[in-house]
């Protein structure tokens, strides 16, 4: 008969791998600043908004981070893709609201 304190155990192999995504045409470095300082992520990925709901829907990450203009069509697009679906829209989505960059002129 085994005693409590001698039953074999075993190391917990299940830890959880938190990842955030920032998403974006073109994420701003202050954004990818912040995300970066705050921690408590494991894994930060970048990903053009372009091919982002695949890669969301594919990698499942525990935050989304939307960076967009007010105008930004494909993005609020991708919002509703992964509010609509199943299988993303239980996933945290933040929405970061960029000011316009101002076209320079050579004149």
């Amino acid at each position: 008969m085994m005693q409590a304190d001698t039953l074999p155990t075993r190391a917990n192999t299940s830890k959880t791998v938190r990842t955030l995504m920032v998403v974006g045409r073109e994420p701003d470095e202050r954004v990818l600043e912040t995300v970066t300082e705050t921690g408590g992520y494991d894994v930060i990925l970048v990903e053009p908004t372009a091919t982002a709901y695949s890669r969301i829907k594919r990698l499942a990450p525990s935050v989304v981070v939307l960076t967009m203009a007010v105008d930004d069509l494909e993005a609020c697009q991708l919002m509703s893709m992964l509010k609509l679906d199943r299988a993303t829209s239980q996933i945290p989505v933040f929405t970061c609201l960029l000011e316009p960059v101002p076209a320079h002129s050579d004149v």
